[in-house]
């Protein structure tokens, strides 16, 4: 029987280090007892044992002692709750585009006084929610948020905060900050808290959340923001900078209205108009019209001599590099390129010049490699760790990647768990790197992700954010698992794709563990997951298929698609949210009718809503997963409807009448659905309730099929 008080399983690596021996006395003894009652941990134990002592006992790569000296901040990798008093907040972990490097130059003064918001100053509004700041005495920032939805009844809530703080050192800041502190509650719908934020920080996106994470306001549509302002209150360059850096990550869709009032508010700065060009609805996804390039040739001139007898920074000179390269200047670039090579050489928006000519030459590998060498060697940036990683696959060398592996690996700067994944797979293509890969992959899967910290975005739920932990973790194990079944480890090949299935359910995953299962003799095991792929009302399992797969195998009996059947619809059940949702949130149809969602939704059946901002925030992939699946929802009674806020402007475009689409004006369903993340989608039974609510639609319509049979 479990002990009382012992709910909680054993870290991986105190389970690590038992599996080794290397716990002893009371320490030991206390695994040895959990053990005994715990299922969970004794399986981990015994996979553990089954990696191999020679793998686990490898030590970790420390970076070198010199890694983040004169350019890149150290960042600590832990999260702190911060008291209402908080304390200095912690730096983040983040991910970004190779290309897209941060942007910051020059020394800011302190904090202004008066924040001035997107929305008004002082306070920002969402919806039924407000989140007012207020500077303390002693400079911190306080918060205090009021709201009548569901949050109101919770005793105390969780601000999640990314800020940024340009370096006069280092003239840029490579990831926001990031600090999650308490807010009380004072009275029923009232929180206040206090945070730190460190002196110079120029913009800030907040969001706020109950305990567990599984609500979120996240003021979508209106981000609950501030900026660094002037004397007279108006942003600063700095927080403009960081506001588009920041929307980047958020809403895309944004970046174009927010250049444009960067341009306005300052413009000698060629940096907003590279994002004005490059986000222009003229511009994508068709050519952009002659006339746009002239008047954006004839700026990039006017730019351009007004930095030559100036005194530009760096962030200028590579603003009118790239600005250069996209109007086809080549003369120009090359010019900024050199004058920000020559006057900032140990700045990271050098090293992406440096590097972007580099991958671009007409050099051998062997030159290229050797030129990034050099580039480390001088700034040992993130971004560099990650182009010399790219280029050592090339050469088949295990010494060679597990260097440039352990430079990558040294710092969180353009990491996340999607692209160590990625980075799993693109060393799996290279035989002779697998004792590479599989010391990688380990690594990779006793990582911990907190859940509370910077690693999961502002505003992704506790649910997706797991979910999108155990999908990575279940492609590590199949990757592991390729590894072991070709070094003749049945047993271990094995265990590691049945960890896969179990992580994540997907036919992806079902059809590669088969293969490994069949390949390894388990001819019945292949059958029961083939029969899981197979039943999966979503995705099909042909695209998962080897080449040369022969199809006898392919079809299992109508008892082992009866008994997957049950486990399909046990799994679903298990995931399911059971509430209440009021229906009456006024909508507008595509005709300008207004009704409410209780009429759009379907009366007796399933409801799948797709909720975004702006229709083109739905990525193509969703788009694509939507109509490959439309005959099935249409047969199984479901009804589709997009709500967005604003109109959709493609509608007259569309040939099908599926989805229909509606507008959210006054965010009435943003509200009654608490949608926090665009886009986001939910499943309605016939009773109204609500059933699902994330960010996975693959996930969304494998509910709402199995709740339709």
């Amino acid at each position: 029987m479990k002990p009382d008080g012992q709910d909680a399983h054993i870290d991986y690596a105190t389970l690590n280090d038992f599996a080794d021996g290397d716990l002893t006395g009371r320490s030991a003894e206390a695994v040895r007892s959990h053990l005994q009652w715990c299922a969970a941990c004794r399986e981990e134990v015994r996979f553990i044992r089954s990696s191999g002592v020679t793998i686990r006992t490898l030590p970790t790569p420390k970076p070198p002692d010199e890694l983040l000296a004169d350019l890149l901040r150290e960042d600590s990798g832990h999260v702190t709750i911060l008291p209402l008093v908080g304390a200095q907040a912690k730096p983040a972990l983040s991910s970004r585009p190779l290309w897209l490097p941060s942007i910051g130059v020059g020394v800011l003064g302190l904090f202004a006084a008066i924040i001035l918001l997107t929305v008004g100053s002082g306070r920002a509004v969402a919806g039924s929610s407000t989140l007012s700041f207020e500077r303390t005495g002693d400079g911190a920032l306080a918060l205090r948020y009021e709201t009548v939805s569901v949050l109101a009844t919770e005793p105390s809530l969780r601000a999640r905060i990314r800020y940024w703080v340009p370096d006069s050192l280092r003239y840029m800041q490579t990831a926001p900050g990031f600090s999650a502190i308490e807010l009380s509650g004072e009275e029923i719908g009232e929180f206040e808290g206090v945070v730190s934020l460190p002196p110079g920080t120029a913009y800030a996106v907040v969001t706020i959340e109950d305990n567990d994470a599984s609500y979120i306001d996240a003021g979508l549509g209106g981000q609950w923001e501030y900026l660094e302002t002037d004397a007279q209150g108006r942003p600063t360059l700095w927080a403009r900078r960081y506001q588009i850096l920041a929307t980047l990550e958020y809403r895309v869709t944004r970046i174009g209205a927010l250049a444009e009032q960067a341009a306005s508010e300052f413009p000698g700065q060629p940096e907003f108009w590279v994002w004005s060009f490059l986000f222009s609805d003229d511009v994508w996804p068709a050519a952009p019209p002659d006339t746009l390039l002239r008047r954006h040739a004839a700026r990039l001139d006017a730019l351009d001599r007004a930095a030559r007898a100036g005194d530009p920074g760096p962030v200028e000179m590579d603003a009118l590099w790239r600005y250069s390269r996209l109007l086809g200047r080549t003369d120009l670039a090359d010019y900024w390129a050199d004058e920000l090579l020559a006057r900032y050489p140990r700045h990271g928006l050098a090293t992406v010049v440096t590097l972007w000519s580099i991958v671009t030459s007409s050099g051998t590998d062997e030159e290229k490699l050797a030129a990034v060498e050099e580039n480390w060697a001088i700034t040992k940036a993130p971004v560099t760790a990650q182009v010399g990683l790219q280029l050592s696959y090339e050469f088949a060398d295990p010494d060679l990647t597990e260097k440039w592996l352990a430079r990558h690996a040294a710092n969180p700067v353009l990491r996340s768990l999607n692209y160590d994944v990625r980075v799993a797979g693109a060393v799996m293509e290279v035989p002779v790197l697998w004792p590479v890969a599989e010391r990688w992959i380990l690594r990779r899967l006793s990582d911990s992700r907190d859940w509370v910290g910077p690693a999961r975005s502002l505003d992704q739920s506790r649910r997706s954010f797991e979910a999108e932990a155990r999908r990575g973790r279940a492609l590590l194990y199949l990757h592991l698992s390729r590894i072991r079944l070709a070094r003749g480890d049945l047993k271990a090949a094995t265990a590691a794709a049945e960890r896969s299935v179990a992580e994540w359910w997907s036919p992806e995953v079902f059809v590669q563990a088969a293969e490994i299962h069949r390949a390894a003799g388990s001819e019945a095991r292949a059958a029961e997951l083939i029969a899981l792929a197979r039943v999966d009302p979503v995705t099909p399992l042909e695209p998962y298929l080897s080449a040369g797969t022969d199809s006898v195998w392919l079809e299992p009996t109508e008892i082992q698609l009866a008994a997957a059947r049950v486990i399909l619809q046990e799994r679903i059940a298990s995931e399911l949210l059971d509430e209440h949702v009021d229906l009456n949130a006024r909508i507008r149809s595509e005709t300008g009718e207004e009704t409410t969602l209780r009429r759009a939704a379907s009366p007796e059946g399933v409801t799948l809503v797709l909720y975004a901002i702006e229709p083109d925030e739905i990525p193509d992939e969703a788009s694509t997963l939507l109509e490959m699946n439309a005959e099935s929802l249409r047969t199984a009674g479901v009804r589709t409807l997009v709500v967005t806020q604003r109109p959709d402007s493609l509608r007259e475009e569309r040939s099908s009448p599926d989805p229909a689409f509606y507008e959210d004006a006054k965010r009435e369903v943003q509200e009654k659905l608490r949608a926090a993340a665009s886009p986001q989608y939910f499943v309605l039974d016939g009773t109204g309730r609500l059933r699902h609510r994330g960010e996975n639609l693959e996930a969304a319509l494998r509910i709402a099929l199995v709740l339709s049979m």
